[in-house]
């Protein structure tokens, strides 16, 4: 009974094998008999042809002569379908005409008034044309997806999608169900012991080899792809008859195993690359990959199986470089990738040097695969070229990254990141110097060349520099970007620019001045602290003062500066930028030396804290003030209003209060109020106070002057100005002679006070009619009231005699005074008064 199924098993693999012969002795005739048909047909069109030519030169003979035609309608043209190719192509001057009677006249059609559209309904919106880019890989996945459905990169015209469709996909099942087939009679064979083990081999190598060969007599013709599905089972069944000889029957050892499937890929290949078959080439990476796989014994040998994976890597790019099927390249990244990280199960640290080249050699390999398709054939980039670019350095840095984080520690990594970005810089050098014209590659390797720098400074440093580095390297990249004329590294800097600042506000400054300062600590260490402060955020600032610059005045161009076609467009236009780059940098420079400062002088001298940082908020009001003068913009104006009110508010809510300004009685059991500074009176603070009311009023001074050419621009701002630095120097004044009076002359407070008041009213009212400024008058006046109601309803009762006499006569004359001044300016007011009759 065993007998009778082995000879059952025998007659089932051997009867597909001489259907195929028949096959291919039928199809080869009816290739002969039809490219004896094409030529016949090839015999006749060159006789037509001829008769053509002889009935032109006879046409040429007669003297025809000529009339005028009618124009057609040009309806008729576009109605008349072009069915089949023009075999006598004869024209209207070469046949005899007739004269044509004219035409009788036709009424003139009524014109019909055109219909008002509705403007809302009119559709205007065009949809965008789709750009190179995208079309290019639009037709690449179409190509992958044809190859997917129907077997071809391109489904031939005038034939059926059912058609297309449903032949490939039978004739990819009839193979599969085929080799399975096969594969199941092996393993028949080895249970029932039918034929011997090297009769079993030679059986399967046979029918392999027939199939290919009669894949290859049908190939180019009707049963064209018939003819792929056979080359494509034959190479499958080789590769099965290979492994089996190994695995199964343990005819063969490893070594002339695996050098029969590099023989067999090899020739798969070849097949290819001469049949033009896509389909060969697909098998034959597939079967290529799956070789480690079937003869794997376990045992760790990554140099053998990268060895192996690096050359067949290189066989295929040497065909995609000759053949650019698009497919295999995407394939052979998949399947490379894919048999590494199964590898790579296995990896033990010691295995690091026989892991790290290779990988660096498949990184290579497949930027490399991108390199030749799109500069060295001089073919534009698509999307998925640039993503297979990015996935492969994605893959390689972070897998890299991992081996030597785990065998040296993270800070050789650096390393990695230098020589990835020194790759993609020599990659932009080829580009540039080559006048490469791919916009998409050029932007792709100046990104990852930028991104690579740009991570290796945080992993050679430490946290504390990374701001200043990247501040530094973004410099650097605006420079190249002037040389190399490149919008697209300009705006790589800028990003550079926008994490630098975002660190620089959020990490930085909270990390140096949110933790308490030590105020034992020696002063040596204090200076040291403080440089390294001065460095750590001196450098970004002056980085970005350096980049104003730059982009004001760009380097000198090289000669490998980038042509517009390799650019983009800059998204900021430069005087935005440099306005941006002014309000950004100078804010930085205010927050920090406020931080500093306060921080600084909190450990050097506690009592000038606050005025200095008084100092900075008018400095800061001065540079805004000398760019408006300049002619920067108006909304500069607007700034320096809100900067002062600042400085007002300050010195309301953290000034005064920090000098212990108090609102008490003036006396045991008296019920009126005054606002003094409590505690004793110390020069030192008032020295402190005198400066940091001097140097505001000082400032509006000075602005009130500078301002005096723009006064039709700048509204009522000199009258606010003036105002303001009246009200601080008479709160100053006021508080400074309460106090002191309040210490060292208490009966004499309230007088002098009074006193004070009066001399600030009478200057105002000279002031007032001197310069003809009406408000002045009016407020100089109204304090005279003030101080007369003051003294008669307040002072009379608290100052001590002596003072009350002395108080009274000095308020006296300044009363006269103000009087004198009237009299004496009588004919200015007399004037203004003429004027208004």
């Amino acid at each position: 009974m065993d007998d009778f199924f082995g000879f059952i098993a025998f007659v089932l693999i051997l009867v597909p094998i001489v259907i195929i012969a028949m096959l291919t002795v039928l199809m080869g005739r009816q290739r002969r008999n039809q490219d004896d048909l094409n030529q016949a047909l090839r015999k006749i069109e060159a006789a037509l042809r001829e008769d053509r030519k002889l009935l032109c030169e006879l046409t040429k003979a007669q003297v025809v002569p000529t009339s005028e035609v009618p124009p057609q309608p040009a309806l008729f043209e576009a109605q008349t379908p072009a069915m089949a190719e023009v075999i006598f192509d004869i024209t209207d001057s070469q046949l005899p005409t007739e004269p044509v009677p004219p035409p009788p006249p036709t009424p003139p059609a009524p014109v019909a008034e055109p219909a008002q559209e509705n403007p809302w309904s009119q559709n205007t919106w065009q949809p965008a044309e789709p750009s190179r880019f995208e079309l290019a890989a639009q037709k690449i996945l179409k190509e992958i997806w044809n190859w997917i459905i129907v077997g071809e990169g391109h489904r031939p015209e005038g034939v059926a999608m059912e058609y297309a469709v449903a032949s490939n996909w039978l004739l990819r099942i009839g193979v599969l169900i085929l080799v399975t087939g096969i594969g199941f009679f092996l393993k028949y064979s080895i249970d029932n012991g039918m034929l011997g083990e090297q009769a079993r081999v030679a059986l399967s190598v046979l029918a392999g080899v027939g199939m290919i060969v009669g894949g290859v007599r049908l190939v180019g013709g009707t049963y064209h792809l018939f003819s792929q599905g056979l080359l494509g089972g034959g190479i499958a069944v080789l590769y099965f008859s290979v492994f089996a000889a190994h695995s199964v029957y343990h005819l063969l050892d490893v070594y002339p195993t695996f050098a029969l499937m590099i023989l067999v890929t090899a020739c798969a290949a070849f097949l290819a690359i001469k049949l033009d078959s896509m389909l060969v080439a697909i098998f034959a990476i597939i079967g290529g990959y799956c070789t480690p796989i079937m003869l794997s014994t376990g045992q760790v040998n990554f140099p053998g199986l990268f060895s192996y994976m690096l050359l067949l890597g290189s066989g295929i790019l040497a065909i995609n470089w000759y053949k650019q099927w698009h497919l295999l390249n995407f394939l052979s990244f998949f399947f490379n990738y894919l048999l590494f990280f199964g590898s790579m199960q296995n990896y033990q640290v010691e295995y690091f040097w026989q892991v790290l080249p290779f990988l660096t050699g498949f990184f290579v390999l497949y930027s490399t695969t991108v390199f030749l398709f799109c500069l060295v054939n001089q073919t534009k980039s698509t999307l998925l070229d640039l993503i297979g670019l990015i996935v492969n350095a994605a893959i390689f840095f972070g897998t890299a990254y991992h081996l030597i984080d785990d065998a040296y520690g993270q800070i050789w990594t650096a390393l990695l990141t230098v020589a990835l970005a020194a790759f993609y810089v020599g990659h932009v050098y080829y580009c540039l110097a080559r006048k490469v014209v791919d916009k998409e590659l050029l932007i792709s390797f100046i990104g990852l060349a930028a991104f690579f720098v740009t991570i290796t400074l945080p992993l050679l440093l430490s946290n504390q520099w990374i701001t200043v580095s990247w501040s530094l390297q973004a410099l650097v990249m605006l420079w190249m970007a002037g040389k190399l004329r490149s919008a697209f590294l300009q705006q790589v800097a800028y990003l550079l620019y926008a994490l630098v600042l975002v660190r620089f506000c959020f990490i930085d400054l909270p990390g140096q001045y949110g933790m308490q300062m030590d105020s034992q600590q020696s002063f040596g260490a204090f200076l040291l602290g403080l440089l390294e402060r001065v460095i750590s955020f001196g450098i970004p600032i002056l980085s970005l003062a350096l980049a104003y610059t730059l982009i004001e005045k760009p380097a000198p161009a090289s000669p490998l500066a980038c042509d517009a076609g390799n650019d983009v467009p800059l998204w900021l236009k430069d005087n935005l930028l440099l306005q941006i780059i002014l309000l950004v940098g100078g804010g930085l420079l205010f927050v920090v030396l406020q931080l500093e400062l306060f921080r600084s002088f909190a450990y050097l001298y506690p009592p000038l804290q606050l005025p200095v940082l008084t100092l900075v908020w008018l400095a800061m009001c001065w540079l805004l003030l000398t760019r408006y003068v300049a002619g920067t913009g108006d909304w500069l104006l607007q700034a320096l209003r809100l900067f002062l009110i600042g400085v007002f508010l300050k010195m309301l809510l953290f000034d005064l209060p920090s000098w212990d300004l108090t609102l008490g009685h003036i006396g045991v059991g008296d019920s009126v109020w005054t606002l003094r500074y409590g505690g004793g009176y110390s020069f030192e603070l008032a020295l402190m106070r005198l400066l940091d009311f001097a140097a505001t009023i000082a400032f509006l001074l000075f602005a009130l002057r500078r301002l005096a050419d723009y006064e039709t621009d700048t509204g009522n701002i000199r009258q606010w100005l003036g105002g303001a630095a009246l009200v601080l120097l008479f709160t100053f004044l006021s508080l400074e002679i309460n106090s002191l009076l309040y210490q060292y002359v208490p009966g004499l407070r309230s007088g002098g006070v009074s006193i004070l008041w009066s001399i600030f009213a009478l200057t105002l009212v000279f002031n007032g009619i001197k310069r003809q400024i009406a408000g002045l008058r009016l407020v100089g006046l109204a304090l005279f009231a003030l101080v007369a109601w003051k003294v008669f309803f307040i002072d009379l009762a608290r100052l001590e005699q002596i003072y009350r006499i002395v108080a009274f006569i000095v308020l006296g004359m300044l009363a006269l005074g103000g009087a004198f001044f009237y009299m004496r300016y009588q004919q200015t007011f007399i004037g203004n008064a003429e004027n208004k009759t």
